[in-house]
Order: structure tokens, then sequence, then C-alpha cells
């Protein structure tokens, strides 16, 4: 995974916004939003990156599960 990808699944698991992430992850500045989207898209679909996501949510749970307990 790259250090963009990574910064990709932090970006979606804290703002649940695909299109979001992106900006934050790549140099999305000069894109149009239908292309920002459709990248997002194309990110999220791949195997590891999903993977990923999955594994950040499941430590914020336990951490919040932590916490509140």
């Amino acid at each position: 995974m790259t250090p963009k990808q990574e910064i990709f699944c932090q970006a979606y698991v804290e703002t649940g916004n695909a299109s979001e992430a992106y900006r934050r992850a790549y140099d999305a500045a000069r894109m149009k939003p239908a292309t920002i989207n459709r990248k997002a898209k194309v990110e999220l679909d791949k195997g590891k990156i999903r993977a990923r996501i999955s594994a950040i949510q499941a430590a914020v749970q336990r951490r919040y599960e932590t916490t509140t307990a």
C-alpha cells in the first residue's frame, strides 16, 4: 500500500466520504468533481483498500469500547 492510499483510508474512516478522502490523499485541485468521485470509487473497489479500511474501523471500535467500558 502506498502512503497516499494509507492517507485515503484514514481520511475515509474519518469522514465517511470517499470523494473527500480522495481530495485529502491525492492532488485533485484541478479535477472536476465527477472525476474525483470516479477515482475515489476506483480506490474503494480495490481489495487491499477495503481490507485496510476495515482494519482501521475495527481498531477505532476497539478503542471506543475500551474508553467507554
